[in-house]
């Protein structure tokens, strides 16, 4: 694997493996400190798996595994957040976690920290401006947090946070100053040699909502950084670009779930109460209300090609 500039920041992924399986395919990638890796019981799962186990090393929990539940179809929820990745010592040796019966990367957290000036706030709102963050259609938006310390630093979010992508921009040199404690945060200047204001950080969140993330993202992860938006490659320029594509079927089966929503906000109380008033025969009321002839847009927009949920 090529030395790459932006690191993993968040790493999920599923698949329909036994917890121990998922876990034994993890510790190569952790090096020597593989053969410590172990499961730790917890009391329950979340969103709607009915088991969890912490992964640790000792008494530091790295990540967990959320599995079991009918309703979860056999599969296995692995969530290493940045603390994890950080003790990540060989993101190639990946092969046995993709081998995994059914693995899919669910989310990526992609991070570059420029450590000379290089990236600020004041460049990311300029660039926000300019349309830097436009790939496709209306421009995402952009919230400032700020605050009246300016040693508290300041984060731009770009985006929708439940959307496939989603950006993060902030001063990583007064976080990791605030790290070390209140008494002496104030009274750091540098990090590492570099000054704190200086210390920047980008993180680009992907998530498989609509656009899948191939396996080869953590490889090619610069290149796929670059592709997300136009500011990305502008902070990391030289690198050939890598663009991920959005499902073909999605836009389909969005544009006949929004005519439904569309009918469901005009007619559905009148469905309804015509459903009690035929005393619970839906066969009668559908009878009444179905059409004899298609709908040309959605026909044109391709909904009768895709599968839908």
């Amino acid at each position: 694997m090529l030395e790459q500039k932006t690191t993993v920041d968040w790493f999920r992924f599923r698949s329909k493996a036994e917890p121990e399986h998922v876990l034994e395919a993890l510790r190569p990638m952790f090096g020597d400190l593989g053969p410590s890796l172990r499961l730790a019981g917890l009391e329950r799962g979340i969103l709607g798996f009915s088991n969890a186990s912490s992964v640790v090393v000792g008494d530091m929990v790295l990540g967990r595994f959320d599995y079991g539940g009918e309703s979860q179809r056999g599969w296995l929820r692995a969530d290493l957040p940045g603390k994890a990745c950080e003790w990540v010592k060989d993101w190639s040796a990946l092969d046995l976690v993709e081998s995994l019966p059914s693995s899919q990367l669910k989310r990526l957290d992609l991070a570059l920290t420029t450590w000379d000036g290089e990236v600020t706030h004041e460049r990311v709102c300029r660039a926000h401006g300019a349309g830097r963050f436009t790939t496709r259609g209306r421009p995402p938006t952009l919230k400032q947090i700020t605050s009246s310390d300016p040693r508290a630093g300041r984060t731009c979010y770009v985006g929708n946070r439940e959307s496939d992508k989603f950006l993060r921009c902030y001063e990583k040199g007064f976080e990791l100053a605030a790290k070390l404690g209140h008494s002496l945060a104030s009274s750091i200047v540098s990090i590492d040699g570099k000054k704190v204001e200086d210390i920047y950080r980008v993180e680009l969140e992907l998530k498989d909502k609509d656009t899948p993330i191939p396996w080869e993202v953590i490889e090619r992860r610069d290149q796929y950084f670059t592709g997300a938006y136009p500011f990305c490659a502008d902070v990391l320029p030289g690198v050939e670009a890598d663009i991920l594509m959005r499902r073909p079927e999605r836009d389909p089966q969005l544009s006949l779930k929004a005519a439904l929503a569309n009918i469901k906000h005009s007619y559905g109380p009148t469905l309804f109460t015509a459903l009690r008033a035929y005393h619970g025969d839906m066969t009668a009321v559908w009878d009444q209300v179905i059409g004899d002839k298609h709908n040309h847009e959605l026909l044109e927009a391709g909904v009768l090609l895709v599968d839908h949920d």
